[in-house]
Parts: structure tokens; sequence; C-alpha cells
């Protein structure tokens, strides 16, 4: 296997056993696979109820999740685990995840079926290499005949698991021919404190998926699973002080511009209100020391190179020892000819009393306070009834003027409450933005029912209106099965 080859297997994605189809063309596949794997067996006994009942739920989640891959990365793998120890009681991901699975995703694979490509692990190699698969030409074919999008396929919640996860420290390993570093998933100890966390996380995801969201442009074209917004809170370095940061929307993922320009809240634009310059503020906070004035970013010496300077400065308070050269990808276009010591030195003296805080690893301290800070601006803006989706240090909501401002106060208020200093919001975005042909109603959808642009009935949830050239997807927060 060639070097690139290794590296990619690094990266496949994980087969996500929560997928559902919620259309009639979504569930028409997974019948012509359940037909073609039932013609292939030739079976002389039928299966017993419950059997069959597992055996239709692995493949309908085994389908949807291939569908998926092909809609969003149609040339890429999933890895799916095959080994009996994955596959015991105690580890399997989902309930039709049993010792049987192995040979059902075998199945899929034989000429009879050829529902998906199969490539197999190899345990022998150092570090071991995965079992990946993904869709067969004729399935890919299937799915483009079909028609089918992202919206024609949803999530089971009780399968999205625990939204809350506890790394330990990254160590560096050897997997798949490559070194790596990576941290162990640790087991979530039983407290009121875990308790506590993850029901205000059951509380934010049963939130976000009520939200209605929209996608500016083609959400099929553009990739955009509108029903991604199940949310997880990671901590690291085996500790719940350190990280908790929120992952998993699908906004979150996205460059900032694609990301103001195309998410609708209430088919609204949206605006980022972001903390500036939080992480140094929180910093100074710490030491006791006075903030400069100013762009804490423009560092003397650096001023043409702002981004650098930005992502060295991050680096260095995450770090848990002294830097001695460039962190990877932040070199920028920092002249070749200079070593890490120009750019160091002068960030050390222009920010001199954070450097006992270089190398310390107090940036996860940070990132967990701004967590903190988020956990207490999302109830509160739901409270007052202003929809807001969380990026790390910063929120989307609809830019409504009288919103923004409310959200704006909250956030600078919960940012005092946890670090004892002001924090200032910024606001990204053009408030009040409108869009061309936003004069076309939208569905009513107080009936129940969703209404098109002649406000006739339409099926489902699934809502989709030619505005311009463009069009609006939109995704129904009475569909449950989209989340």
């Amino acid at each position: 296997m060639t070097e690139p080859e290794v590296k990619k297997r690094v990266t496949d994605r994980p087969f996500n056993p929560s997928r559902l189809p919620i259309t009639s063309e979504s569930r028409g596949l997974v019948l012509e696979v359940l037909d073609r794997l039932s013609s292939a067996e030739r079976r002389c006994k039928r299966r017993q109820a419950m059997a069959q009942l597992i055996h239709e739920r692995a493949v309908s989640a085994l389908t949807c999740d291939l569908a998926h891959l092909h809609l969003t990365k149609p040339t890429e793998w999933m890895t799916v685990e095959l080994s009996k120890s994955m596959l015991s009681p105690a580890r399997r991901r989902a309930p039709f995840m049993t010792e049987r699975f192995a040979e059902l995703v075998k199945s899929l694979a034989v000429p009879e079926v050829n529902s998906v490509e199969l490539r197999k692990g190899d345990q022998q190699s150092r570090g071991g290499l995965r079992t990946t698969i993904r869709p067969s030409a004729w399935l890919g074919g299937r799915i483009a005949e079909l028609g089918l999008a992202l919206s024609d396929f949803g999530y089971e919640r009780a399968l999205l698991g625990e939204p809350l996860e506890l790394r330990g420290n990254k160590v560096q390993r050897f997997i798949n021919n490559k070194v790596v570093f990576l941290a162990d998933k640790l087991p979530l100890p039983k407290s009121e404190d875990v308790a506590r966390i993850r029901k205000e996380m059951d509380e934010i995801n049963a939130w976000i998926a009520d939200t209605n969201l929209s996608w500016w442009g083609d959400e099929q074209e553009d990739k955009v699973d509108l029903g991604k917004r199940f949310l997880k809170r990671i901590f690291n370095n085996g500790s719940f002080q350190a990280g908790g940061r929120l992952y998993g929307g699908f906004w979150q993922s996205m460059e900032k511009a694609p990301r103001l320009d195309g998410v609708l809240i209430d088919d609204q634009p949206v605006v980022s209100l972001d903390f500036a310059q939080s992480a140094l503020r929180m910093a100074y906070a710490e030491v006791g020391a006075e903030l400069p004035k100013g762009d804490l970013y423009a560092v003397w010496g650096l001023e043409l190179y702002r981004s650098e300077t930005k992502q060295i400065i991050n680096a260095l308070l995450c770090s848990d020892s002294l830097l001695t050269r460039f962190p990877r990808h932040t070199r920028g276009t920092m002249p070749k000819s200079w070593k890490f010591e120009r750019p160091y030195s002068l960030i050390a003296r222009y920010h001199a009393p954070l450097v006992p805080l270089f190398g310390s690893a107090s940036g996860l301290r940070f990132m967990h306070d701004e967590s903190e800070i988020l956990i207490r601006v999302l109830p509160r803006l739901k409270s007052m009834g202003i929809r807001a989706l969380p990026i790390h240090d910063c929120v989307l909501i609809a830019n409504n003027e009288r919103e923004v401002e409310a959200a704006r106060a909250v956030m600078e208020q919960a940012f005092e409450e946890i670090t004892g200093v002001p924090g200032t919001v910024e606001v990204e975005g053009q408030v009040g933005r409108k869009l061309i042909g936003m004069t076309i109603p939208f569905p009513d959808q107080t009936a129940g029912i969703s209404l098109d642009t002649h406000g006739n009935p339409v099926e489902g949830g699934i809502r989709e209106m030619a505005i311009g050239t463009l069009m609006v997807s939109s995704w129904a927060p009475e569909d449950t099965h989209r989340y």
C-alpha cells in the first residue's frame, strides 16, 4: 500500500449507526438492498421475528450511511467494526450490531448483492488497518437515479450517543503505519457534576433540534446536512476543567463566509457574535495584569502578520511545554529566513506578563471557560426566545437588530461572571440584511402542514422553493426523524 493510501485510511470516518430513511425514496432504496440480500441468501427457513427486525434495521442503517457517504464524499471510505470484541454486548454501538453484523457487511459485498465495495483490514500491519467500505457502483447509481439528497435521511436520537466525552492526554502511537498523537476516550465517572453537565447538554440539543434551520442555496450541491446538529461536549487531559467545547453541528466546520451567507434561522440570514480576543483577555485576568491598549494580536514588529501571530500565541498557551520551533501551519507568510526565536521574542516582550503561561497548557483552561460561558449563554437566550447556534467562542443568531443587541448583552454579562473581567462581543455580518426574493411567502406550518409558493399542501416536512435562481432548502422542526 502506498504512503498516501495509508495516510488516507487513518482519516476514514466511522460508520454511523443512527442513520434512518425518512422519505419514500430512501425507504425504497433500503428495500431494494434487502431484496438483493434475500435473493442471494436463498434461505430455507425464515428468521424469527426479532432476528428479522435486527437484520432489517442493520441493513437500513448501513444503506443510509453509505448513501450519506456517497452524497457528501463520493470517493471516500468509512470504517466498520467486524471483530467479535467490538461487536460484543458490552461494546457494540447499536443493538443491531450483533455478532452477525460482520457476516451481513461481508454479504453486502458478494457479487450477487453488489451493494458495497469492501477493503479488508490487516491487524498484522504496524498499528493495524481497519476494514473499510463504500457504496458499489450499483448502489451509487441507484442513489442518483432515485434523486436522493441528504434531506432524505435522518437520525435515531437514541443512537447518537452520549453528549459528553472525556479524553485523556494525547500520546504518540503508530496507527496504519503512521505516527499520530491521540487521546484515549475515558469512562465517565458517575457523579452529580457529570449528571448536571449531561442534563445541560440534553436540554441544549433538544432546543437546537427543534430550531427551524435552512440553507440559502442548494443543500445537496453544497453538501450541507441540516440534520447534523447533535452536539457533544468534549473535555481533555482527563479533567472536566480542561476543554469542554461543543462539537458536531454542521455549521461549525464551515468557512466563515459561506456560513454567514448560507445559514438561515427561522428563514432569516444570520450574524456571528464573537468574543473579541477572549483567550488573551482570560490570560491577563489569570495573571492579574492590565490589558495592553488596542488589538492584542497587533504585536510590535509583527503588524504585517496578525493571523500568524494569533496562531502562535494560541499555540504557546495550549502547549504543555515551551516551543522552540514554529508550530505546524503557523509560519504563514512570515519570511522563510526567520527562525522561531524572532516572533517568539517579540511576542514575549509585548505580552511579558503572560510568559509564565507559555507552555503551561493554560489554553485548555481558557477553552473550558469559553465553553462554560456558552453553557450559560444558550439557556438565557432560549428563555428570551432567541435561537442560537454555538461555535466555541461565538454564536450565530438571526440578524434581527433587537435580538443582536440583547444577545450581545447576555454574552458580555456571562463573560464577566466567569472570568471576572469585562468582555467585548463583536458582530460579524450585516445586521438587518435581507435576502433577494424574501418577499415570496414561506410555508405556513401553524396547521402542521407545509405549503408551496402557490399555497398548495406538500407532503412531509421538507420544503424547497425556487427564489430567483437559488433554492432555499429547509428542515421543518416537526419532522422528528431528522434529528
